[in-house]
């Protein structure tokens, strides 16, 4: 069955480069040029399985279409790539909620993969291929050390969460990897040995108290420090935090300062003797 794909810029070379690529494997192309209000009123009538928006648009720009799209109920299941500057601030595309994106100027190849995972693949392969959807955090990805030596793990079944961790770890020179499933964190932890453990309050099957309160639990795992993150930030929060065992405590977005204090902080052990009493105290305060 042939799979049609809406294409949304204002960007003739985007669209003189995407367009006969799309046609000449099989798409069925429709596009606009117009500004993000047609591009989200097309996706309405004419369903495609396929969106392709650019970020730079009129009226109502990429990033605004991409959340109105995702919000509907009519169109949140369309998979969206994003067609994004390469300067742009990857924290934008953390927050529009699109399933992939494209550099600037686009490489046909790299979409058409884009595409054939999107629309071919299981919610299994889907995960395994973040790095392709992604392609800064297949760069990132390179430039890691591997997961049996990272000094960073982050616990999160967010890429985009991930992939914000891991440029600021990766820039400080810190090896740095993400497990995505919290049922498989323990062994995974237990392999990795890391110096430092980022843990995300929202995920499926259990939360991050939980898993918490589990890996210090796990002898190998008890003097490892833990650092809550979560979009929550208030006092019973950093209480609970406390209670099963972490050491910390950071709110979403994540944020650069914060987090390269905390790798200072406990992965240079030597320059920051402290004692039991003001680890404790200092949980209760903002990081």
């Amino acid at each position: 069955m042939i799979k049609k794909v809406l294409l949304i810029t204002t960007d003739q070379s985007v669209c003189s480069t995407l367009h006969p690529w799309l046609t000449q494997n099989h798409y069925d192309v429709i596009f606009t040029t117009q500004g993000g209000d047609e591009g989200i009123l097309l996706a309405v009538t004419q369903s495609p399985d396929l969106i392709l928006i650019d970020t730079d648009l009129p009226v109502i720009n990429g990033w605004q279409a991409i959340q109105i799209l995702k919000a509907s109920t009519v169109t949140q299941k369309i998979p969206v790539i994003a067609l994004v500057a390469a300067d742009r601030d990857f924290t934008k595309i953390q927050s529009s909620g699109c399933d992939a994106c494209e550099f600037k100027p686009v490489e046909p190849e790299s979409v058409l993969a884009k595409a054939k995972i999107l629309l071919d693949s299981t919610p299994k392969i889907l995960e395994a291929s973040n790095s392709l959807l992604f392609p800064k955090y297949r760069s990132v990805a390179k430039s890691t050390s591997s997961a049996a030596s990272s000094d960073v793990v982050y616990i999160d079944d967010s890429s985009l969460d991930s992939q914000a961790m891991a440029d600021i770890v990766c820039a400080a020179n810190c090896g740095y990897s993400n497990i995505s499933q919290p049922l498989d964190a323990i062994p995974s932890l237990l392999e990795t040995k890391p110096g430092l453990i980022f843990l995300d309050l929202v995920m499926p099957h259990t939360n991050g108290y939980e898993l918490c309160a589990q890996i210090r639990r796990t002898s190998a795992l008890r003097k490892t420090p833990i650092i809550i993150v979560t979009s929550s930030d208030g006092i019973i929060d950093r209480v609970r935090a406390r209670f099963v065992g972490a050491s910390g405590f950071i709110s979403k977005p994540i944020q650069e300062k914060r987090v390269l204090k905390l790798l200072d902080k406990h992965l240079k052990p030597h320059t920051h003797q402290r004692s039991d009493q003001t680890e404790r105290s200092q949980l209760l305060t903002t990081v």
